[in-house]
């Protein structure tokens, strides 16, 4: 996918979140000709949204050989500067259909390769599995959940944790999901009886 076709989408949650880039830490980068934003924010565990912000003066469609880029340090962004760079990043595949084993942006995913793609924004790489992923990090009570929790649902096509999406707030999570519409889409946690009856709990990746 070219360039400008990849950040593209990414430019305006840039814009969205910049306030969040912390000014005070950076290691510059020396770019090659292959280079994006993208590639350089996944090989350096940052987001691409606090990247940008932190590079305002970087054309993001003409990355090249000898710039140099402020690698803003991943410890300076907080719980909630990730939770909104993946919720930036996931919003930008909103209506890209459901298939199952699917983890391509633009052409499909299923539940966990899209919850996957969106912990890559901030340097996690997650095990494409919703049952390996209720694994990782620690229980959240469901009256407890924020922003950037993965909240899963169990016996749905199968026993078990069957299901996985990102808890946006507001009882909204953003997921690839089979009821009704199958695509990426935003839903309404509780108060749905489909997810009441099939709620197995939540897990919190980020600090």
């Amino acid at each position: 996918m070219k360039k400008s076709m990849i950040l593209s989408s990414a430019l305006a949650a840039s814009l969205m979140f910049s306030a969040f880039a912390s000014a005070s830490t950076y290691e510059p980068y020396t770019a090659n000709d292959s280079d994006t934003l993208w590639n350089i924010a996944n090989n350096k565990g940052v987001s691409l949204s606090s990247l940008m912000a932190a590079n305002p003066n970087v054309d993001p469609n003409n990355v090249y050989q000898g710039l140099v880029i402020n690698i803003p340090s991943a410890q300076n962004q907080n719980w909630e500067a990730q939770a909104d760079a993946m919720i930036a990043k996931g919003m930008t595949q909103l209506g890209v259909p459901y298939v199952f084993g699917g983890d391509q942006p633009y052409e499909a995913f299923d539940c966990s390769g899209f919850t996957q793609y969106m912990f890559r924004e901030i340097g996690m790489e997650l095990p494409h599995s919703s049952a390996m992923q209720s694994e990782l990090g620690k229980f959240v009570p469901a009256d407890q959940l924020r922003k950037g929790d993965l909240i899963f649902l169990s016996d749905t096509y199968q026993p078990g944790v069957s299901h996985v999406a990102l808890y946006m707030g507001d009882n909204k999570i953003l997921q690839a999901g089979t009821m009704g519409t199958r695509e990426v889409k935003i839903s309404t946690l509780f108060g749905t009886p489909y997810y009441d009856s099939h709620y197995w709990g939540a897990r919190r990746l980020i600090k």
